[in-house]
């Protein structure tokens, strides 16, 4: 009976009352808490690298004790609306609170094992990456933990500072109260409520911890006025609101400095300051409204959507910079069909096109001995940062070890997402040279793509898109929001020396001449699944099937035709390259001026491969492919091996049978697209022109620890170049070199 009666003490320790407390009251909070312990331990977010970004937090491009500091205190931000937050719905519960000296400082020890076991799990983790991973040093781990450490601890000394000077409790506070009828009066204060949770004095805990090494047994409240006890509640409430408030004003006033590097922290850190923001205003509106709160979440919900969608108080759109906003264009199948399907335009289009292939020969001829050569296309995969690298890396090489004929052979390039921005570069590069320009060095060239373009488009949405957007910027004489998009463009530009920092039509002319591949880009109208294809030249017949009196559009829309009175050439190239790589949330979808306004997003939910517009270019072009070239070579530069043997052998669950009819349709998406690009080479194939499929791929299974983001880890640049090593890439790369053997005098 002793031993039971122990335990029954212990089990009515405040530490683990209020544990259990937040199981009653906290589900969700308790759900955020899951999804950051499923990010620091990798079982949650992997594939897209969210991990990475606590375990290997980057500042000013560098992994320091820098970083894990700035992460460390905004993980000590986020502690702290964590204990706000819990004061304010379970403090009341456990009225002996009041009665201590520092209330809110107890409570904060007390409430802190969620925190303290996430931090241990963070350290363990931290300590594994950084060791097994990314090959660092004892030494520096240990540094970098302690800076971690040390930025939390600073952040929340500050905030306690705050409170011990103002949230009183004990004796004396009581005593106060009792002679004065009066609390704190502010406009900000509200009359409060005595709060009864489910939890009952007979559970009120025995134990508690008075400081982190110290534990005292709690004292009972029932000599105490109710009406006293309130009102310590309600003073604590009041200081607990004003620290909220300047908490958030200070969060947002943050995003006035987005355009200084140094007040852009790490991708993690802005996560935790998103988590703290809503943490606290959910803290805030609940000190008002209690019970009502998740309504008036939902009305402002509802309001701010609607000002965004009718008004323009609040205005969310995404636009591609330098093109003409002024005017609209009136989207409809009657308009497309209008503007696409002109016979004569697209011969037109065909004779350009034809004229740009004989310069490609002309030029081509000057390094080959064969009178009829092969026209080479290459088709680049989405996949973020890793293909962007994977692909620019893949291109490098096979020109350095052709002698740099390689790329002299390409005529097309097309694809998605980051696959397009790795190619881009790179020709890029390749105009620069040709130019005379001088140009780093291939490695710097690399490192240059692989830089971080995570950090401030993150730090952008949590401190300035997700609130009023107040910055513009001037482009052509034109002013345009000064959002996510264009810090994406901004930090893409300053890693690649601006070598893309031009307009679309800076690039028309070296195209016509053949100076440089001809490259398509292709991102999706979300409204209605066509694919607007945005070039410099163009491209009449890559529309599709025209099928007269039947209301069967064309599949692809062209950028310049339908927007030729909105300076469409004048866009800026790295708007179209982002908005053939709108990542969904991360990077905003892109608003076209038309009526029924169009958006933008990813050209991988329609093609993540490039083929339909290879597919469709050889097919336009065949007659003159037949007669001047000895076939067609296909370089397929993809972020995963094509694999149609990958059946799911687990049996299907009664769960399963819920989800998968949802779920199946995302799993299997890309692995449609697969079966569909095969389809349209194996047809291509039967038009009597040899064609051959040279394939490069980064990842052998989805499994392969390269994540989908904007953000690479050391070691996952080191998996990229290690890559084309393998058994059947290097058998890939024979191949493209015997080609060039034989053609090269």
């Amino acid at each position: 009976m002793k031993l039971l009666r122990k335990i029954g003490e212990w089990l009515s320790f405040f530490p683990l009352q209020l544990l259990l407390a937040h199981l009653r009251k906290n589900q969700m909070l308790l759900i955020l808490w899951g999804v950051l312990f499923g990010f620091v331990t990798k079982l949650i977010g992997s594939k897209f690298g969210v991990p990475y970004l606590f375990l290997t937090p980057e500042y000013l491009h560098q992994v320091n004790a820098l970083s894990f500091f700035i992460l460390g205190v905004s993980i000590g931000g986020f502690y702290m609306a964590f204990h706000l937050y819990s004061y304010l719905i379970l403090g009341p519960g456990f009225p002996f609170i009041a009665s201590l000296s520092r209330p809110f400082y107890k409570f904060c020890v007390n409430n802190s094992v969620l925190p303290i076991v996430f931090y241990i799990f963070l350290v363990v983790n931290i300590y594994d990456v950084q060791i097994n991973e990314e090959l660092v040093s004892t030494k520096t781990v240990v540094f970098n933990i302690l800076s971690l450490t040390l930025g939390m601890v600073v952040f929340i000394l500050i905030a306690m500072l705050y409170f011990f000077s103002t949230n009183k409790g004990g004796e004396g506070m009581f005593k106060r109260m009792q002679t004065t009828q009066t609390g704190v009066k502010s406009i900000f204060q509200k009359t409060h409520t005595f709060i009864k949770l489910t939890i009952t004095e007979e559970l009120q805990p025995q134990y508690y911890l008075a400081s982190p090494f110290k534990i005292k047994h709690s004292r009972t409240v029932d000599h105490y006025d109710k009406e006293i006890l309130d009102r310590v509640f309600k003073q604590n409430y009041f200081n607990a609101t004003l620290f909220e408030i300047m908490a958030i004003i200070s969060f947002v006033s943050i995003g006035l400095f987005q355009s200084f590097d140094l007040f852009v922290i790490p991708a993690a850190g802005s996560m935790m300051l998103f988590f703290t923001l809503m943490i606290m205003i959910v803290s805030f509106l609940y000190s008002w409204f209690k019970g009502w709160t998740f309504f008036i979440i939902i009305g402002i919900i509802f309001s701010i959507n609607y000002l965004a969608t009718k008004t323009h108080v609040i205005d969310v759109k995404n636009f591609v910079y330098g093109l003409d906003y002024s005017h609209t264009v009136n989207y409809s199948l009657e308009k497309v069909k209008q503007i696409q399907f002109n016979q004569k335009e697209i011969e037109e289009d065909k004779l350009k096109h034809i004229a740009i292939l004989n310069q490609w020969k002309k030029k081509v001829k000057k390094h080959q001995v064969n009178d009829k050569p092969k026209l080479i296309f290459v088709n680049v995969s989405g996949g973020g940062l890793r293909a962007a690298v994977w692909t620019f890396y893949i291109l490098q090489q096979l020109d350095k070890l052709s002698q740099y004929t390689f790329f002299k052979n390409v005529h097309l390039i097309t694809g998605a997402s980051g696959g397009m921005i790795g190619a881009a570069y790179y020709r890029d590069v390749y105009r620069a040279k040709n130019k005379g320009l001088k140009i780093d060095n291939d490695s710097t060239l690399l490192n240059n793509i692989s830089k971080d373009l995570l950090n401030k488009v993150s730090f952008t949405l949590i401190t300035h898109d997700l609130f009023i957007r107040h910055k513009n910027v001037s482009f052509n004489g034109k002013l345009y929001p000064k959002d996510r998009g264009f810090f994406f463009e901004q930090e893409l530009n300053r890693n690649t020396n601006n070598l893309m920092n031009y307009k679309l039509l800076d690039y028309q002319l070296d195209e016509k001449k053949s100076n440089i591949p001809l490259m398509v880009f292709s991102p999706t109208i979300i409204n209605d699944g066509r694919r607007m294809i945005i070039a410099p030249q163009p491209y009449g017949f890559l529309n599709g099937v025209y099928v007269e009196d039947k209301d069967i559009g064309p599949e692809n829309v062209e950028f310049i035709k339908l927007f030729k009175n909105n300076s469409p050439l004048e866009v800026s190239y790295n708007s179209v390259l982002r908005a053939n790589a709108t990542f969904p949330y991360i990077l905003p979808m892109v608003s076209m001026p038309t009526k029924p306004e169009i958006a933008l997003m990813d050209a991988g939910i329609r093609d993540n491969f490039g083929i339909k517009t290879t597919i469709r270019y050889i097919d336009a072009l065949k007659n003159w492919i037949k007669e001047n070239t000895s076939g067609i070579v296909l370089i397929q530069i993809r972020d995963i091996v094509q694999d149609f043997d990958n059946i799911k052998k687990d049996e299907i669950s009664l769960i399963d049978k819920f989800i998968k009819p949802t779920l199946n349709f995302y799993s299997n998406f890309l692995q449609a697209q697969e079966f569909g690009a095969s389809e349209l080479i194996e047809i291509t194939k039967n038009n009597n022109i040899p064609f051959e499929v040279i394939t490069f791929a980064l990842r052998n299974t989805i499994e392969d620890g390269i994540s989908l983001n904007w953000h690479l880890t050391k070691l996952e640049k080191k998996k990229i170049k290690k890559a084309i090593n393998n058994q059947k890439n290097q058998k890939e790369l024979k191949k493209v070199l015997n080609l060039f053997q034989v053609q090269r005098k």
